[in-house]
């Protein structure tokens, strides 16, 4: 990170995971970049997230489980007078990981659980035949740096 003044604890890393929304999925195939916005949950160091079973993004990911992801916890446009001064104060997550594909039913459950959680609800159930049809994703974290803007003041 090029301003390490704004880096923030590891503590507080967690606490945007947990506040964000949506999580922009990076993925590659060969030269071939694709970002995708999707929702998610943070439980336990890891990242699930869910989707179709098929597609562009399950392809990518067979291909190369390696993934990046970006979440941005919070963010307030500040206009100025002049066009410089505009600014935009925010708290983002910026991680890479590598990403797997859950067949264990078990697994997948506590998958989407962690994302309902992530939404505010507690009590899930997931009747099998939805869950077959649910492709439950997993990124295990290698590393993840907590970035807030403005900068934290050396007292926090």
């Amino acid at each position: 990170m090029r301003k390490i003044n704004k880096k923030v604890s590891d503590e507080e890393t967690i606490g945007f995971l947990k506040k964000g929304q949506i999580i922009h999925l990076a993925l590659t195939d060969g030269n071939t970049p694709y970002c995708v916005p999707m929702s998610y949950g943070y439980k336990d160091g890891a990242i699930y997230m869910h989707c179709a079973h098929e597609g562009r993004k399950i392809d990518m990911i067979n291909k190369n489980p390696l993934t990046a992801f970006t979440v941005v916890a919070d963010s307030e446009l500040i206009k100025k007078e002049t066009s410089c001064g505009w600014t935009i104060h925010f708290e983002s997550v910026m991680g890479e990981g590598r990403i797997e594909i859950l067949s264990d039913d078990a697994e997948k459950r506590a998958g989407l659980d962690a994302i309902m959680e992530h939404y505010g609800r507690l009590e899930n159930s997931y009747p099998d035949e939805i869950l077959g049809r649910t492709c439950v994703l997993k990124i295990t974290i290698d590393s993840c740096v907590g970035k807030k803007s403005p900068a934290p003041s050396k007292g926090a």
